[in-house]
This record gives C-alpha cells, sequence and structure tokens, in this order.
C-alpha cells in the first residue's frame, strides 16, 4: 500500500524532493487553482541578469511541455499600470526580494517576504489575487537572492516537465494540456550545504576530443557555448559552485584554461550565478596551464616568489567582483607536491602574500570566500599543526576511491570559513584510475556525504564528476543531498531512483526502471569496472563468478525490454541513463569472468573452452557495437564521448593509468580434435567446488590411479540440512569433438538422494556440457546420518571402459533453537543486519545502539549495521562502546580453532582522536577493541594512507580476521561491538574447521532457523 501511494504521488509530480506547487488536475475546489497554461511571465527589468535568464529558459520550458508560447516580460510598476483591468486573467511573476516587482507587491501586502528575507539561496511560491492592476491572478515566485529566485524559477520547470538534464542527457519534456498552480504557500530552503557543485576534470580522451569533434574541429575550446550547458546543469539542480576544466595537453597545449580559452567565460558564470573557483592545486583563479615555465620560470616559491606572486595577483585581479571562491595555498605544478624543504613555513608566507593580494582588490582581507584543500600531502601539514586564518575554509578530500579523508573536530567545525568535503565519481591515478562508466554506489556516497554533514562539513560540496557524462545520476543525487540532506535516507533510496525514473521517463516504466538502476548501483558497489579483472570473482568457490554475471545479464535484459517499452521521444536518455551504464557494464563483466572460465575450462580441458573464448570475443565486440550506436545517437550529439578504452590486461607497465586501446588477452583453446588420456576418458566431471578436473589435466597412469579415480575424484562439499538446498556436478566433452558421448548414471544406492538429470548425450552439434542438479530429501534421511554415496558414472565411446563415480558427502544432523545460524559444512555467514538481541536504545532513543541501513553493503544483500544516533555515538566513547549486538550460532562438534572473518564498509579514520575500533568476542568473553586500519603510511603519490589502502581499498570493504580460539559443542553467541558510529558491519563468516574456500565477495549468507 506504501509503495501504491507512493508511486500516485509521482504521478502527480516530475520534481523529485520538493514540495509540490503545480498540479495537472485540479481538485474541488477548481476555482481555487490557477491554470498558467497560457501565462506570461513577468520579471522585473531590474532584477539580477541570471534571473532574466532562468525566466527566458522558464519561457521556453513550458513552451516545450504545453505547446503554448508565452512572452517573457521585462516590467516595471509604471509599464504594469498600463494593463488596465483584466488584461491578463493569470500570469508567472519571479523576482527577488529587492526587485521593483516584488517590493511593489510586498508593499500592497500581496506578498509577505519577510519569512526569506535575510536567508541564503531561498524561494517562496504562492497564488496571489490582482497582483498588479490589470493582473487578475499570478503564480508568484520570489527569491531571498538571486540563486533563490533562479532555484524557484527552475523547479516550476521542473515541476510542470522539464529534467533538470534536459540538455546533458536529451530527456524530452513531459507534454501537459494544463498547468495549474495550488492555491497553497511553499517555501524552499535554505540549502543544507552552502556552496554546491562540480569539478570537470580529467577532460581526456572524452569530453575534449567530444567538443572538438562537435565543432568538426582537432582541439576547440570549451567556450561560452560550453559552459552555458553546464551553469543550466548546475541551477536546475540547485548547484552553485563550480571547478572549472583544467587538464594539461600536450596535443594543442598548454591545455583547457577557463579565463582565457574564451574570455566571456568567467563574466558568464557571475551572469547565471554560479561560483567559480579553481582545482586543489590551482592558487588565486590562475590555472597551473597558465604557467609557462620557459618565459616564467621555475615554479618554486624559494627561487621565484615575485614571479608566482605576481602571477596570482593577476588572477584575483581579472576576477574582478565577479562571484568567486580563491583558491589559496600553494602545490606543485600537475597535482604534485610542492617544490621546497620547509613546507609549513613555506605555506605560512603564501597566505600572507595571498592575504595581501586579496585586502589589496577587495578591500580586506577577509571581503571574499577562500578555501584551502588538504589534498594528498597537504593534509599532512595541517595535521602537523598548519593552521590558516579563521576565515579560510578547509577542503577535506576524500582518498580519491569515494572514502572521506578526514573530518572537522572540536572546535573545527565553529571555523568562520567553515570546512568542505571534495569528493570523487571518477579519478585518474593510483592505485587504478576509473573514469570509463559510472562505477559510484548511491548508498556508500549517502554514507559518506551524511558523515560529512553531521560533522560539520557544511560550507562546500565539490563532486569531481569527470566529462559530466556519465555521472548524470549519482551527481544528481549528491546535489539533491546537499540542498536538503532530510529528504533522503538510505531506506529512501529505491524510492529516489523511481522518482528519478518517473521524472526522466514518466509513471508507468518508474518503478522498474529504478530497481534496475539500484540493482546497478549495488553491482558497481562489489568493485569499479577498471579494478575488475579475470580473477576477480572466484571462479571455484560459491558460484561466485556465476552468481555476479548471471546479475548483470538479467539487469542487462531488463534494461533491453525498458527500452523497447519507452516511448520514442524517450529513447536517446533512457539509452544514456540506463541501457548504455546497465549493458556496457554487463558486457564488461561478461568480458572479464568469461577470461577468467575460459582459463579455467581450458585446465580442465573442456571442448567449450573454445565456445567460452569466442563468447568473450564476440561480447568484446558487442562492446564496441555500442560504442558506436552511442556515437551514431541523436545525429551524433555524443560522438566520442563513451569511446574510451577500458578492457585491459591483468599487468602492464603504469597500471594506474588507463588503456590506450581495448585489448582482450590470455584467451587459451584446447585442440578439439584431440582425444583426452585414455586411462581418463573423454567424459570430464567436475563436482562443484572441486579441483578434480584440474588435476586431472596433468596425469601420470603410474602414479594416478583412474576409472574410478580416487585421489582427485569429483567430490561434492558436504550436504547438510542448512547448506544450499541443490549441489551441482558438471559433466562435460574433454576430447574428439567430432564424437559424441552417451553418459548414463548407475542408479542411485539410496532412496532419498537425486541426481536429475541421470542420463544425456553430449555433442558439437548440441550441448558440450551439462550441469547436474543434487538435491537430498531429508524426510527420508536417517538420523545422525554422516557417510558419503558414491553414485556411479558410465559413458560411450571409449577405448578403456569409462567408469567413475560421484562423490556425495551426506550429515544428516539437526537442531531445535529458532532464530540461529547453525553450521554448515564447517562454517557460518551472517549478514550485518540478522542480529538477534541488542543493547537498549534508552527510553528516548538516545542511547548509543545498533541500527540496520539498508542497501549499504557490497558483501551483504540486506546492508548494514552501525551505531546511532550519530552524534550521541561520537560523544561518549564508554557508553558507545558498550553497546552490543548478538548473533546466535550453534556448532556440531567440538572446533578447536574458529576464525572469524567480517567485513567492514570501507571508510577511513576521519578523526584521529576516535580512530575506527571493533569489537567480536564470542559468549562472555570480554571485548577485544582493535583498529579496523593500521597506522598510516606515507605515499609520495596518495599522501598518508593505511598501510591496508594500495592493495584493498578497490575492495570497497575491509577484511579483518578474528580469532576465537576452541569452542565447545553447541549454542555460541557472537557478540558485534564498535566505538564509532562510523564503523558498519556488512558480514561476519565463522570458519569453523577450515572449511572456508577463498572467494572475493566471501560465503553468502547461510541458513537461519526461523
Amino acid at each position: 500500500m506504501k509503495l501504491l501511494t507512493f508511486l500516485a504521488l509521482t504521478r502527480q509530480i516530475h520534481g523529485l524532493l520538493e514540495e509540490q506547487f503545480v498540479s495537472f488536475e485540479s481538485v474541488a475546489p477548481t476555482s481555487a487553482y490557477l491554470s498558467i497554461t497560457n501565462a506570461n511571465i513577468l520579471v522585473s527589468e531590474d532584477d539580477f541578469v541570471g534571473v532574466h535568464i532562468a525566466a527566458n529558459s522558464l519561457g521556453n520550458d513550458l513552451q516545450q511541455i504545453t505547446g503554448v508560447s508565452r512572452t517573457v516580460r521585462n516590467e516595471t510598476t509604471s509599464s504594469i499600470a498600463k494593463y488596465g483591468n483584466g488584461t491578463l486573467s493569470s500570469a508567472i511573476v519571479v523576482g527577488s526580494i529587492n526587485s521593483t516587482l516584488i517590493q511593489h507587491m510586498s508593499k500592497l501586502g500581496k506578498v509577505n517576504t519577510t519569512d526569506i528575507a535575510g536567508k541564503f539561496e531561498t524561494f517562496k511560491t504562492a497564488v496571489v489575487e490582482q497582483p498588479f492592476p490589470g493582473v487578475s491572478r499570478a503564480l508568484v515566485i520570489a527569491g531571498s537572492d538571486k540563486r533563490g529566485t533562479i532555484y524557484g524559477i527552475h523547479t516550476l520547470a521542473e515541476q510542470s516537465g522539464q529534467s533538470p538534464l534536459h540538455w546533458f542527457a536529451d530527456v524530452p519534456a513531459k507534454k501537459h494540456a494544463q498547468i495549474l498552480a495550488q492555491p497553497k504557500t511553499t517555501i524552499h530552503g535554505e540549502p543544507s550545504v552552502r556552496y554546491r557543485g562540480l569539478f570537470i576534470n580529467d577532460e581526456e580522451p572524452a569530453l575534449n576530443t567530444w567538443w572538438a569533434r562537435r565543432h568538426n574541429a582537432t582541439r576547440y575550446p570549451l567556450d561560452t557555448e560550453f559552459y552555458a550547458h553546464v551553469f543550466d546543469l548546475l541551477l536546475r539542480l540547485k548547484a552553485n559552485y563550480m571547478w572549472p576544466a583544467m587538464w594539461k595537453s600536450f596535443i594543442a597545449p598548454p591545455g583547457n584554461v577557463f579565463f582565457t580559452d574564451d574570455p566571456g567565460n568567467q563574466q558568464l558564470a557571475n551572469d547565471y550565478g554560479i561560483v567559480i573557483s579553481t582545482a586543489h592545486h590551482e592558487p588565486m583563479h590562475r590555472a597551473t596551464n597558465e604557467w609557462d615555465e620557459a618565459a616564467l620560470g621555475p615554479w618554486d616559491w624559494s627561487k621565484n616568489k615575485a614571479r608566482m606572486t605576481k602571477f596570482m595577483e593577476e588572477g584575483v585581479e581579472r576576477a574582478g567582483q565577479n562571484e568567486s571562491y580563491f583558491t589559496v595555498g600553494l602545490r606543485g605544478l600537475g597535482d604534485e607536491a610542492a617544490v621546497t624543504k620547509n613546507a609549513i613555513e613555506m605555506l605560512k608566507d603564501v597566505f600572507q602574500v595571498q592575504r595581501d593580494i586579496i585586502k589589496k582588490y577587495h578591500g580586506s582581507e577577509t571581503a571574499v570566500n577562500q578555501v584551502w584543500a588538504l589534498y594528498k600531502e597537504v593534509a599532512s601539514y595541517y595535521d602537523a599543526g598548519l593552521d590558516p586564518p579563521e576565515d579560510v575554509t578547509i577542503l577535506f578530500p576524500d582518498d580519491n576511491a569515494g572514502n572521506v579523508y578526514r573530518l572537522p573536530t572540536g572546535n573545527e567545525a565553529s571555523r568562520k570559513g567553515g570546512n568542505g568535503v571534495y569528493f570523487h565519481l571518477e579519478y585518474v591515478g593510483l592505485p587504478r584510475s576509473y573514469k570509463w562508466g559510472n562505477s559510484n554506489n548511491l548508498p556508500k556516497m549517502l554514507k559518506e556525504l551524511m558523515h560529512s554533514y553531521e560533522r560539520g562539513a557544511t560550507r562546500i560540496w565539490i563532486v569531481n564528476v569527470g566529462d559530466i557524462k556519465p555521472m548524470e545520476l549519482p551527481f544528481s543525487f549528491a546535489m539533491d543531498l546537499a540542498w536538503d540532506v532530510t529528504k533522503l535516507s538510505f531506506e529512501k533510496i529505491p524510492q529516489y531512483l523511481t522518482s528519478f525514473a518517473a521524472r526522466e521517463f514518466g509513471d508507468e516504466l518508474a518503478e522498474e526502471i529504478g530497481a534496475v538502476l539500484l540493482e546497478h548501483s549495488h553491482l558497481v558497489g562489489m568493485r569499479r569496472y577498471e579494478l575488475v579483472t579475470p580473477a576477480t570473482f572466484s571462479h571455484l568457490n560459491y558460484h561466485e563468478a556465476e552468481r555476479v554475471l548471471a546479475r548483470w545479464q538479467q539487469i542487462a535484459a531488463r534494461a533491453k525490454v525498458l527500452y523497447g517499452q519507452v516511448d520514442s521521444a524517450a529513447k536517446p536518455a533512457f539509452f544514456q541513463l540506463v541501457y548504455h551504464p546497465v549493458v556496457s557494464g554487463a558486457l564488461y563483466h561478461a568480458v572479464n569472468i568469461g577470461v577468467g572460465t575460459n582459463y579455467r575450462f581450458a585446465l580442465e580441458r573442456r571442448n567449450s573452452a573454445n565456445k567460452m573464448a569466442h563468447d568473450v570475443l564476440a561480447s568484446f565486440e558487442s562492446a564496441y557495437d555500442l560504442v558506436e550506436e552511442w556515437d551514431a545517437m541523436l545525429d551524433g550529439k555524443w560522438e566520442l564521448m563513451m569511446s574510451q578504452a577500458v578492457y585491459d590486461a591483468v599487468e602492464e607497465p603504469k597500471m594506474w593509468a588507463g588503456p590506450a586501446r581495448d585489448i582482450v588477452a590470455n584467451l587459451s583453446f584446447v585442440q578439439l580434435r584431440q582425444n583426452m588420456q585414455f586411462s581418463l576418458g573423454n567424459l570430464g566431471l567436475r563436482a562443484e567446488g572441486s579441483l578434480s578436473p584440474t588435476e586431472q589435466g596433468r596425469w601420470a597412469e603410474s602414479v594416478d590411479a583412474s576409472m574410478p579415480t580416487t585421489v582427485f575424484a569429483p567430490l561434492l562439499p558436504p550436504m547438510d540440512r542448512y547448506g544450499p538446498p541443490i549441489r551441482h556436478v558438471d559433466v562435460f566433452m574433454r576430447g574428439n569433438h567430432r564424437v559424441a558421448i552417451q553418459w548414463k548414471l548407475d542408479p542411485v544406492p539410496v532412496n532419498w538422494l537425486s541426481i536429475t538429470p541421470a542420463s544425456g548425450t553430449l555433442s558439437k552439434d548440441t550441448q558440450t556440457d551439462q550441469r547436474l542438479n543434487v538435491t537430498v530429501d531429508w524426510s527420508k534421511v536417517p538420523p545422525g546420518f554422516n557417510d558419503t554415496i558414491l553414485v556411479g558414472i558410465r559413458s560411450t565411446p571409449a577405448p578403456f571402459p569409462y567408469f567413475d563415480q560421484i562423490r556425495v558427502p551426506v550429515v544428516n544432523t539437526l537442531v531445535d533453537p529458532m532464530g540461529l545460524f547453525p553450521e554448515t559444512n564447517g562454517m557460518v555467514s551472517i549478514e550485518g543486519p540478522h542480529f538477534d538481541a541488542s543493547s537498549a536504545a534508552g527510553d528516548d532513543g538516545n542511547k548509543p545502539h545498533f541500527q540496520a541501513f539498508p542497501f549499504l553493503g557490497s558483501r551483504s544483500e540486506s546492508g548494514s549495521i552501525a551505531l546511532r544516533p550519530f552524534g550521541a555515538a561520537r560523544a561518549s566513547v564508554a557508553e558507545t562502546k558498550a553497546a552490543w549486538v548478538s548473533y546466535s550460532t550453534w556448532l556440531f562438534a567440538p572446533a578447536a580453532k574458529v576464525e572469524a572473518t567480517v567485513y567492514i564498509n570501507a571508510g577511513l579514520d576521519t578523526d584521529p582522536n576516535l580512530k575506527m575500533e571493533f569489537s567480536l568476542s564470542v559468549d562472555d568473553a570480554p571485548a577485544n577493541f582493535t583498529r579496523v586500519l593500521g597506522t598510516y603510511i606515507k605515499n609520495p603519490y596518495a599522501g598518508d594512507i593505511p598501510p591496508e589502502w594500495m592493495d584493498h581499498v578497490a575492495d570497497n570493504v575491509w577484511t579483518k580476521r578474528v580469532s576465537l580460539g576452541a569452542l565447545a559443542e553447541g549454542a555460541h553467541r557472537l557478540v558485534w561491538r564498535a566505538n564509532s558510529p562510523e564503523v558498519y558491519l556488512e558480514k561476519i563468516v565463522l570458519d569453523i574447521r577450515g572449511a572456508v574456500k577463498p572467494s572475493y565477495l566471501g560465503p553468502p549468507e547461510t541458513f537461519r532457523i526461523s
């Protein structure tokens, strides 16, 4: 019922999170609603340029939606008076509260602006009777300032049917015969984060080549034509802040320079209402590409201070009175550490020089916003005690992999200049670049950004979006959160995606599209594309590689069906926002997992290794078909934007960099006309989890017994009541492909074991492999049974009578208590949210306690758990460490050495005084708190990082081992504790008898008695 109610709401509004103030159907009394279908737009002649730009955009938007053209009138109070009574039955009046029209209405008591006056970027809407002589009724949108007004205008457009992604993702306007303003007053704002926006970065090879191709050039500057689209996107997403494109280039050097590529760029930003800043290594509104070492000398403060000072001064002078956020500090050219013997003393001098420049041009050192980014090595200077002036914003970065590095502590949160966060959706650098596709997990983003908000990093959120495309969804998500953090939570992510889909593609398919996007977000959260290799997912254990690929293929199939169902006008948008991300991701995994599967099949001497190799090549070609389909879309509007290479070898020189051209490497083939060694026969058997066919790939008759095999036999993992209900055995051809094989099982010796099918034919013309399903009817298994069932299998033709045996260990153990996780196959796997007991939250719910967070987790399908309330869990370490959850387990026999593996959602020690710790104990044993991360080490390219980071940050979890010692047979209670609300448990795996096998995701959750 709740979902149906939600979907009904989405059908009434195209905006995602804002309170609705327009409708398309009236509700009684209908006379209270105001039709703005034909309404002209009135804007004060003396209002901000950006308001006029937005008002004109609104006129175009409403024409696309309704098919009705309208006039945008630049008015004064005297021009309004000329209308006479009844000239306009309706109008849309937009303006900032200091504009002539809004002031006039305010003085007449038509609009009350006191509730938004003095607020930052806030707007209100109201239906007003007779706002001016000659205007019967009007929808009035009043903003507290320039951007507040602009946001109100664009919110009306969005709620009426124009997507913020109308240009960047080609979302068509939703057609409506009428648009009605609701008879209500709404107030929107202030924003949760004051300055919010994007960093265009790493523009090669996609963005620059796309823009040049669009202009039939080899190189074309990112000019006002380009940035007008970017500014429009930002404002429609209620963003206001930008670091412009700045990548260096040796082809048409020096690369992008926002300020000189088109001298109109900076003024255009100010006109639109965008605050311009520069990247973390570009001080004082100068692009590093503007520094010509041949002409100006080295970028070395100790040797070239005068010229560097003049260089920075020119940047401030050039910025003029345009709204700016000056980057202060100094790093080296090319995103490197500055050349200096004493960085801290150098930076103290740099700060003072930069402040003197600001004072010279703006009258005071504090007159304009300034930001210092603690990126990479710079963070260590801050940690060592270097503190900039109080009014300078401290910008805390993530680790380039989506884990925020540090957040405000103590009085840092109350700095006059505030604090912010620099967050990556793409990256070029160690340990591996990722910028081809959207590989950002929304719940993980929400976790990191909500921590930032809770900890007081609310002045700036700057998001590295690379080329902007294909990061539309995660960037929109970040900006929606930055606008109003109260509107989003982990539980609301599915609703957000459904609402996003409804806005872009209509209501009918929104729920299914939202579900596909949610699954895509979960799958990319396992590992970013570029860091997936043929060996990432286990091909031997837990069907891991199969399961992952099957999920990708399932959502690809769903996306293809949806693509056929969406309206033709929306197909290009669907292709960009849903189809391409999902299908290209599925093909990428098909190639990588396929290479790994091909190698295993070849080691097993399967004939199907060759087919798998050809399937990989087919997927590889399909992936490029998708590139060409992208390039042809909309007559080539986005040609070359998604042409970046991504398919790569496992090990090459300079592995951090992206590949220059796609390759597929390491495919294996078997000789199809050749028979297997006669003593083994041409029928291969692989029992789930077994290496037997691989071991049989090298054979010595004088040593290795066969017919039946003994040492390297097809042995299944033990089957018990609490393990997987089905185990699998593969039968396959491993000999001359021209000779078909007939195989048949001997009668199963017990009536409660089933293996299906029991016979079959393998042939190059039909199937070369068959999967047998092994099941047990537990109601018929004798109590206490613990033995291995041998089932013979025979095949013809064979030069020597073929006979082998499938070995099925069966253990019939039974336990009665409800709610516990019994041992199965020597292990237990438990997802974090499935605890059975916990400490109390207190009468008011404010005592630290554990809470489940759905969707947050790559090793869990149910999410994670962490301590809440967030502030209370940071306030008292003793009280926080006393909180617990417990999980009940059962061992069927004593265990001499039990090892636990815990999977903790990746994150960094954002508080140097509260480093993340966890405890996993058993029964009544005391807590054993230990650090999640090791002591940080210095890396010349990544800054200070934990020792686990280089090898494991790509895993998106921290995997920690805990020894629980010897445990007796029977019930046991696992107790989990943490010292911080930033420690999120995804999964616990108990290795009770050394049975846990290697895998990337860990064993899936085992059975819980209910």
